[in-house]
């Protein structure tokens, strides 16, 4: 599987005026390329961004796109480009950024190992370093945050959102699991729709509503021969958006490594029971 197929299958890059194609060259050079999901997948240390039902991939304290509504012109090179990034909407943070990633990690822990199979380890992974050099422990939430900076006709920055990450190991069954916890509306905005697969993949979508509101749309995606990937993406009443997922990869699925094991380690239904914790929430 290789990782153009792979960025297929998550979505289709939207117009941005930033060069998509020099962001991701440095990427493969980095090999850490990887937000998710569309917001949603991230590679390597990568976050994905998601804007209007689309992915885009970059690395996190690299300078985040800005985002133009799918089929939209360019602005002229006059425009104000920062007028494009996607605003959170959800209401400010009633605790401090620290306060806020201590509690969610606690939470994302307790839920993951209560539905992983008896015997799973949790590890460190490469999504969960950041900044460049700093490695977070297994799924310990950080702050990812940088302030909108306009230069010419492109605007870079304005990223706001808690991230974190394991690798997961049962016996000699390995795969990862992460998530994101964000403001609504934000470049870390979950899938609120479902898209059909792209051709050579497979993939199921499925939206639902939650027990209190909850939009929760589940995608499952699987390239020939390459891993799967299961991903749940809930936007909750309270502007709390949730996206996690899990694949039967140590590593990460657009490196194209062979599965590791049959499936990721939490199933759908599983990623959603965690998605919709309580405590998983911005505003306890």
């Amino acid at each position: 599987m290789s990782r153009e197929q792979f960025d297929a299958a998550i979505g289709v890059v939207p117009p941005s005026t930033v060069d998509v194609e020099a962001v991701l060259d440095r990427e493969r050079r980095r090999a850490r390329v990887r937000r998710v999901a569309n917001p949603w997948t991230a590679a390597g240390a990568g976050v994905a961004a998601v804007a209007a039902g689309a992915v885009f991939a970059l690395a996190p304290g690299d300078p985040a796109p800005s985002f133009a509504q799918p089929g939209a012109a360019a602005p002229p090179p006059s425009a104000d480009a920062c007028k494009l990034l996607p605003r959170t909407t959800g209401a400010p943070l009633p605790e401090k950024a620290t306060v806020v990633a201590d509690r969610l990690t606690t939470v994302l822990t307790d839920a993951v190992k209560q539905r992983v199979a008896a015997g799973t380890t949790l590890g460190v992974h490469p999504l969960g370093q950041y900044p460049k050099g700093t490695q977070h422990g297994p799924l310990a939430f950080y702050h990812v945050f940088s302030a909108v900076v306009s230069r010419d006709s492109t605007c870079s920055g304005g990223e706001d959102y808690f991230m974190a990450a394991a690798s997961t190991a049962e016996k000699a069954r390995k795969g990862n699991v992460w998530a994101i916890v964000t403001r609504l509306g934000g470049n870390a905005t979950p899938q609120t729709e479902c898209t059909p697969p792209p051709d050579q993949t497979k993939g199921t979508c499925h939206r639902r509503t939650g027990p209190h509101g909850e939009t929760i749309v589940e995608v499952t995606l699987t390239i020939e021969e390459g891993p799967t990937v299961n991903r749940v993406n809930v936007t909750k009443p309270d502007g709390t958006g949730v996206i996690v997922e899990a694949q039967n990869t140590a590593r990460d699925a657009k490196l194209g490594d062979a599965p590791d094991m049959p499936s990721p380690p939490l199933s759908l239904g599983q990623l959603a029971e965690v998605a919709l914790d309580p405590g998983l929430t911005l505003y306890p």
